[in-house]
């Protein structure tokens, strides 16, 4: 399949990566035109926007559905797209990263730093299925973070004046003085594991949140779901780990304990606040239920 010469629904979030989601899409725009691409273009205006027009163009017959913006675009577009229609019907997803984290994109192998070369592989139109996860039945591709990670998630909204990583790394520091361990069970495909907590995560890929490789043997397309949880770290811990986490070398911490299976659900003594690929999913959740959904989601690559 190739998509010149077809039609393609795009989706812009003009202020993705601090207003870079417009300015992207206008320096690739004329590719898309060159390549012989009607497109119906969408410019988000609100939260859930995005979601709202997957929606509505899943059953319309597009060629694919290209979501320009983050990892939060990203989210939104995926939650429409399976939502409108059956599985294995929706049109294919296609991604021009302009985000802060644009974390997706890197699983999938694509140049996220040159969206002009991003949309030349949209454009030879090879598709590949990939895994979703579902999490208090909102669906994500790159994972949930409960605990100390929605607290960072809660603090990287607030800032204004940084981009990509250097967003989450200040949020990190921020939240230090504003978490609390609280005591989880953690069952995964029935087998129940409790403790103290910092930090708990669910992914469907190896990275989130801007360059963490949190659960760095996740692979998106293999049936499951990896499950990363901290235990108990203080503050200064916290501050040790975080170099090792963004290369994916915290494997064999004592402190830190994985899990892989196709249903997880977390349940906490306290409510703490939760993020889906990014954006907040619930301030204050004392439950999260997620389970793997295979090969439903297509994307370009």
């Amino acid at each position: 399949m190739t998509l010149a010469g077809k039609r393609a629904f795009v989706i812009v979030n003009p202020f993705a990566g601090r207003g870079r989601g417009r300015r992207v899409w206008h320096r690739v725009r004329r590719a898309f035109e060159e390549a012989g691409v009607a497109c119906r273009v969408h410019f988000t205006e609100a939260p859930r926007h995005a979601t709202e027009l997957a929606a509505q163009a899943a059953g319309q017959g597009w060629n694919a559905v290209v979501a320009v913006g983050g990892d939060g675009t990203v989210n939104e577009v995926v939650n429409g797209l399976l939502a409108g229609a059956p599985q294995g019907t929706a049109p294919p997803l296609g991604i021009v990263p302009a985000g802060s984290g644009n974390d997706f994109v890197k699983l999938l192998d694509l140049p996220y730093r040159r969206p002009r070369d991003v949309v030349g592989r949209l454009l030879a139109g090879r598709v590949r299925a990939v895994d979703v996860g579902r999490a208090n039945g909102r669906y994500f591709t790159n994972g949930v973070g409960w605990g100390f990670d929605g607290h960072v998630a809660l603090e990287a909204q607030r800032v204004r004046r940084l981009r990509g990583l250097a967003v989450y790394v200040w949020a990190l520091i921020k939240s230090l003085r504003r978490y609390r361990n609280a005591h989880m069970r953690v069952e995964v495909d029935g087998e129940v594991h409790e403790m103290v907590v910092t930090l708990a995560a669910v992914a469907n890929g190896a990275c989130y949140g801007g360059g963490f490789w949190l659960c760095p043997h996740a692979v998106i397309d293999d049936g499951w779901l990896d499950v990363c949880v901290g235990e108990a770290m203080s503050p200064a811990r916290i501050l040790r780990i975080v170099p090792l986490v963004m290369r994916g070398a915290h494997v064999g911490q004592p402190d830190v304990h994985f899990f892989r299976g196709r249903a997880v659900t977390l349940s906490s003594d306290v409510p703490l606040p939760a993020q889906v690929d990014g954006e907040i999913l619930d301030t204050a959740l004392t439950r999260l239920h997620a389970e793997v959904v295979p090969r439903a989601l297509q994307v370009l690559v």
